[in-house]
């Protein structure tokens, strides 16, 4: 085998395990991000419902003022009639007196339909702020499981990485270049084998010139189809 391919396969080695090691841990953004907007769509629909039911317990209390007062005003309305001093004025108070019972028993039956609103409304209400607060318990945990897998990994991580680095720092810089990309373009297989006469990478047949390259072992091959770069199973 050529020299510096064989310098290639242990680097795929430590290259394929610094990948098994972060696969977990560089998903962990993607997943973060994801349980964030989760928290931050129940909280919406909480606020939501809670904007609702604020408004028709205001609405509603406003309403129950509203009728108050016009209770104040029917019985001073009442008072005057012990005063009037002709019958169109009296007639007059009669009148405005319905007119504002009219409008105070509108004002109450739209009251007790926003009170019964309300009561409606505040299971639901409390239903929501539970779902915020077992979501926010839910990433709180996802937060607390990364940092001990980070944390855990880490060690392991920074080893592989300077191990190879000093198998990189062997490696001519095209063909490390060259290497990586392929690393990172063919499914993290870079160098493989040829067995028989099939590259084990994508399972096509080396042509009969490159597989005496290889066995002559001078020169670095690689395949025509995939272009991964060769070497002969031992």
């Amino acid at each position: 085998m050529h020299p510096q391919v064989q310098q290639l396969v242990h680097l795929q080695k430590v290259d394929q395990e610094i990948s098994s090691l972060t696969r977990d841990i560089d998903s962990l953004p993607a997943e973060e991000a994801r349980r964030r907007r989760r928290v931050e769509e129940v909280e919406r629909l909480a606020a939501e419902q809670r904007e609702k039911l604020t408004k028709a317990d205001l609405d509603a209390r406003a309403l129950d003022k509203a009728v108050r007062g016009s209770d104040d005003e029917i019985k001073k309305l009442n008072e005057r009639l012990n005063v009037v001093r002709n019958n169109a004025e009296y007639q007059a108070t009669l009148f405005q007196i319905e007119s504002v019972r009219k409008e105070r028993d509108a004002m109450q039956e739209d009251c007790l339909r926003l009170l019964e609103q309300v009561e409606t409304q505040r299971p639901g209400v409390a239903a929501a702020d539970a779902v915020v607060a077992e979501e926010k318990k839910v990433l709180d945990g996802f937060l607390a499981e990364a940092a001990h897998l980070r944390a855990a990994r880490a060690g392991d991580i920074a080893e592989a990485k300077a191990r190879r680095q000093a198998l990189a720092d062997k490696v001519p810089v095209d063909l490390l270049r060259d290497y990586e990309g392929l690393y990172k373009t063919r499914e993290h297989v870079a160098v493989c084998a040829v067995e028989g006469d099939y590259c084990q990478g994508c399972y096509s047949k080396v042509k009969p010139n490159d597989k005496a390259r290889l066995l002559g072992g001078s020169s670095i091959v690689r395949c025509g189809s995939c272009q991964r770069i060769l070497y002969l199973q031992g």
